[in-house]
């Protein structure tokens, strides 16, 4: 009898634990311990970002999520420029680069608004990053929010770590290089090592460097100029297309949908930053860039003589003249004017007129 009831006293005291293992969240509840999957979050001055919302962990919806403060990380006090509104230019309507391709489709899709450099999405938590936050300085800072739900309220001061980087103004997708063809038997060949380094820090390869300058208060422009090896500034109408069977492989006028030609350069209006936009990122040949110089406007080319990168490139001059074939890629991050200045540093341009 005895093993009977102590079965039977097993049987409750497991029910009960299983009842209780199963028992529901309360409606209404709120957790100490909501947090943000990523601490720190980063960010760049400038540049539009959405961050991911809040883990509620296990806290009953909905919620109304406020900011209370943005701290310095090392002092602790309320950063200033977080709440100090600034005109952004703002999309009313989604920007398609493909049918967006003249300024006034583009203008009426957008406007200008004053903005805060962060904002809270209520309900969610997550933080977008307006372009107002070129005005906040470089730093880490502490967030902290009030969050409601319909059981009470609770503030979670330092709920993450907000740090605010530079933004890199431009980057290299890639090692830009060259292909010299033979216009006679249209033949080729690659500068050696030409895809294989790239000295960021001096923006030079095997056979080009570059020189990237922004005026941020400018309109939205990449100005591509071309120089031969002396200094001599190659026409725009010099950097034609590079054919593709019965097309053409993308420039940069196929991201912009303003291109314009002058005697020294080929100017690009862009509707935003990034430039080219991220639709680009998933076409063929994506972002990449191809031009093509003829031979009538190349007297002479250089090839590898010494080849030590970056202490020692030394080149014999090839009198032949050949076409030249290009392929470079870059993204600019920022809106404003770019002078990009493209030196080929073994060519040499001939006396066209």
């Amino acid at each position: 009898m005895k093993r009977i009831y102590k079965a039977a006293l097993s049987c409750v005291l497991l029910a009960m634990l299983v009842l209780a293992g199963c028992k529901k969240v309360d409606v209404g509840y709120l957790s100490d311990n909501i947090r943000y999957g990523s601490n720190p979050v980063v960010a760049e001055r400038g540049v539009f970002k959405i961050v991911t919302g809040i883990i509620p962990d296990n806290s009953t919806p909905p919620f109304k999520i406020t900011v209370l403060d943005v701290r310095n990380k090392a002092t602790g006090q309320r950063e200033e420029s977080f709440f100090k509104p600034s005109e952004i230019t703002v999309w009313k309507e989604k920007y398609d680069p493909k049918t967006d391709t003249t300024l006034a489709l583009i203008d009426a899709k957008r406007t200008k608004e004053m903005r805060l450099p962060l904002q809270v999405i209520e309900k969610s938590g997550q933080l977008m990053f307006t372009q107002a936050t070129e005005g906040v300085p470089v730093g880490e800072y502490l967030l902290d929010l009030k969050i409601e739900n319909p059981n009470g309220t609770k503030e979670y001061k330092g709920i993450t770590t907000i740090k605010i980087n530079d933004p890199l103004l431009y980057e290299h997708v890639n090692a830009p290089y060259f292909i010299l063809v033979d216009p006679k038997d249209g033949s080729s060949k690659r500068y050696p090592h030409d895809v294989d380094w790239f000295d960021i820090s001096k923006q030079q390869s095997a056979n080009m460097t570059f020189k990237v300058t922004r005026d941020a208060n400018g309109p939205n422009q990449v100005i591509l100029k071309v120089y031969d090896k002396n200094g001599a500034v190659f026409p725009g109408k010099a950097l034609e297309r590079r054919p593709n069977g019965d097309s053409f492989l993308n420039t940069m006028a196929t991201f912009a949908y303003k291109t314009t030609v002058t005697e020294t350069s080929v100017i690009h209006d862009y509707a935003q930053a990034r430039f080219p936009d991220v639709y680009w990122d998933s076409q063929p040949n994506n972002i990449l860039c191809y031009y093509r110089i003829y031979d009538k406007y190349i007297e002479s080319v250089d090839y590898v003589d010494t080849w030590d990168p970056p202490y020692k490139i030394t080149y014999q001059t090839d009198p032949k003249s050949y076409i030249l074939q290009m392929r470079f890629g870059m993204k600019f991050n920022l809106p404003g004017t770019y002078l990009v200045e493209m030196h080929l540093t073994a060519t040499k341009k001939a006396g066209v007129n």
